[in-house]
């Protein structure tokens, strides 16, 4: 038996392991003047349960400036406030973004983080406390973020926004009361970038708010943090508005792929879940690659398809109506595994469809 190795192994094991990491969000704080007079701060307050220091690192992102990171230490069991965070440990006069709270993965189970945002104005001192969120709690590919809008849209402006947890591509849509989708827009977010929208129906999205508007946000790329804040024009008195992860009903039937284009379809997606029951080969011969994406809308309705994604360097187009697809791609993905996303939108609708793919 070779000791020599046996021992250094041993010695090996007992090296601590890298520290893992969790991130939690505070998706919205800020400092400075807001709309009709009002005085905004943000407080946030750090405890800790467990019977050990803990050291917590800070980060104020404001669009995609970064401040910090600085560092904060809470003694075993110690709870601290910091008031006006965004001026005071950060050196800004006026801001809006969001604080990213890193902590080891072993302390983390016992911190706690809560916030508080509030205006002085004239009319008294009125806050909301804004709740802060794991980062793997945050929105992906798929979900649609409900923000529900106030129910007197003329006394009651309606701010929304986002963070980035990684880079993100969002569909922004503005959903009446009777259900009617009045405008959409897509927009994309570097990984860290914040923003927030101020009247955000109007400013974003052109359009005039209405009584119990709701704004969704379809995430068709990344994964992505919401929020919204419904503040009195009168008095200054904000109620935050947490997103709420949903998912469309299957109403639009992805039946499967037609590899051969001969009107069967070959590679179907049988329990309706909109992920294809099976991967697809791709070639990466010199040659491209053709196949139909088959799907309609639960009524029977035309739907239309768009690329949103595919593995690089491998490139997808759609050809034409009837779901036609070109794939192209380089020997260097020979051996991988991916993923194709098509948006398939019908008159009532709009939902992913994803297609395993095995490089070959």
């Amino acid at each position: 038996m070779n000791y020599r190795n046996l021992i250094t192994a041993a010695a090996l094991s007992l090296l601590p392991l890298a520290a893992q990491a969790a991130t939690i969000v505070v998706p919205a704080a800020g400092t400075g003047p807001g709309a009709n007079n009002s005085q905004w701060q943000s407080e946030l307050t750090l405890h800790t349960s467990g019977p050990r220091a803990v050291t917590l690192s800070l980060a104020f992102h404001t669009g995609t400036d970064v401040r910090g990171p600085v560092e904060v230490t809470l003694q075993p069991r110690e709870t601290v406030s910091i008031a006006d965070i965004a001026k005071t440990r950060f050196g800004l006069s006026s801001a809006t973004g969001a604080i990213v709270i890193t902590v080891d993965d072993k302390s983390a189970k016992s911190v706690a983080v809560t916030s508080r945002t509030f205006n002085t104005s004239p009319a008294g001192e009125f806050g909301q406390d804004i709740p802060a969120v794991d980062v793997a709690n945050a929105s992906g590919a798929g979900d649609i973020a409900a923000l529900t809008g106030p129910s007197n849209a003329a006394i009651t402006r309606f701010n929304f926004g986002v963070y980035a947890v990684n880079a993100a591509s969002v569909t922004w849509e503005v959903v009446r009361a009777n259900g009617t989708v009045a405008t959409s827009k897509d927009v994309t977010y570097a990984a860290g970038e914040h923003v927030q929208y101020n009247s955000g129906i109007a400013s974003l999205l052109g359009v005039q708010e209405q009584n119990n508007d709701t704004v969704q946000a379809r995430v068709t790329s990344g994964n992505a943090i919401f929020y919204g804040s419904a503040i009195n024009n009168n008095t200054g008195d904000p109620s935050f508005v947490p997103s709420v992860r949903t998912r469309d009903d299957v109403n639009i039937l992805f039946a499967g792929v037609d590899l051969d284009e001969n009107g069967t379809v070959d590679v179907a997606d049988a329990n309706g879940d909109g992920v294809l029951d099976a991967p697809i080969a791709i070639s990466t011969l010199a040659f491209p690659q053709y196949f139909r994406v088959v799907a309609a809308g639960e009524f029977g309705e035309n739907v239309t398809l768009e690329i949103v994604s595919i593995d690089e360097p491998a490139a997808a187009t759609l050809l034409d109506a009837n779901g036609t697809v070109r794939v192209g791609a380089p020997g260097e993905l020979k051996g991988r595994t991916g993923e194709l996303v098509v948006r398939a939108t019908s008159d009532f609708a709009t939902t992913l469809l994803r297609i395993p793919v095995r490089y070959q």
